[in-house]
């Protein structure tokens, strides 16, 4: 995983089978994935899981992340529900307290990252995602 200022390192639960890069995904957000959430001013950060099942443009699955920094920081964990079409993946994140969060972002070309910003309320930020080994 990628170091920035106030991004998180993830250890993910779970295996997906190893892809060669060269190798074309049919359904490239599939498996499981390290994930980094931050919110906007470094209120809170969490580090967790995600799982996704990818049909066509449709993905579903479930996560959780628990918060490493901040205070007052709940757990987000609960079942997710989008799309993607091309590179570009939406999805809402049943989160419990925060309500759902819309994550909006970019699947990198070598489907091994995701990136982008999410918001939940009044409550916005970013994330960042690496495929699990």
């Amino acid at each position: 995983m990628r170091t920035r200022s106030f991004a998180i390192s993830l250890a993910v639960l779970g295996s997906v089978l190893a892809c060669p890069l060269s190798e074309a995904r049919a359904d490239p957000t599939d498996g499981a994935w390290a994930v980094a959430i931050e919110q906007a001013g470094g209120r809170c950060r969490w580090e967790g899981s995600v799982r996704l099942a990818q049909q066509g443009k449709r993905i579903e699955g479930s996560g959780e992340a628990r918060p490493v920094a901040g205070k007052r920081c709940p757990i987000l964990r609960g079942a997710i529900e989008g799309t993607v079409n091309g590179r570009q993946v939406r999805f809402g994140f049943a989160t419990g307290g925060l309500g759902t969060a819309r994550f909006d972002g970019t699947l990198g070309a070598d489907a091994r990252t995701m990136t982008g910003r999410w918001r939940a309320g009044r409550a916005a930020g970013t994330w960042w995602a690496d495929r699990a080994p």
